[in-house]
């Protein structure tokens, strides 16, 4: 295992700043319309959903409607609900980056340590074992967060990810990005 920690180092490092940068802590946004991520991209031709989110065109029925779960399943604190909104994991980019949002939305319910987890996933830790069986396996109970998420605009974004403009029930907004859907 101490052989195999080094080269999951180096796999995982160019991973890391990209997550961190673009986890919803860091993307909190207050009705700051001067914000160029914030703004309407008007080459993107958007549909407006009954509910009133701007949706991009482009975006198959489908994924939008897995998003919207998805959504709902991180105001509800439902653990199991938000899991069934992920892809199947084809390799340890896809582990790592459900590790990863699963831990951003639901570590909480697990009061584990941000630096804990960090440190299990950048050096291979034991802990990480422990973490992912908690994070992938575990089904606690619903922790209905009462934030009022509400989907204001959901886009592909040019890297091939979507960008989601969430707005919360004291009027705030996140901008959520998920790079695998």
């Amino acid at each position: 295992m101490k052989k195999i920690a080094p080269i999951m180092l180096l796999i995982l490092f160019p991973l890391l700043p990209a997550c961190n940068s673009r986890g919803a802590v860091h993307n909190k946004i207050e009705n700051n319309i001067d914000n160029p991520e914030y703004n309407e991209d008007p080459s993107i031709e958007y549909v407006t959903l009954p509910n009133g989110a701007k949706v991009d065109a482009r975006i198959p029925e489908d994924l939008i409607d897995r998003m919207f779960k998805r959504i709902q399943a991180i105001e509800n604190g439902d653990l199991v609900s938000f899991r069934a909104t992920l892809g199947e994991m084809q390799d340890g980019v896809d582990y790592y980056y459900q590790l990863y949002l699963i831990f951003t939305y639901f570590g909480d319910l697990f009061d584990i340590d941000p630096n804990t987890f960090n440190d299990a996933v950048a050096y291979g830790a034991e802990e990480l074992t422990e973490i992912a069986n908690t994070l992938l396996n575990s089904n606690p109970p619903i922790k209905n967060r009462k934030t009022g998420l509400f989907i204001k605009r959901l886009e592909f974004t040019s890297g091939g990810g979507l960008k989601m403009i969430v707005k919360n029930k004291k009027n705030e907004e996140n901008i959520f990005y998920f790079s695998y859907y």
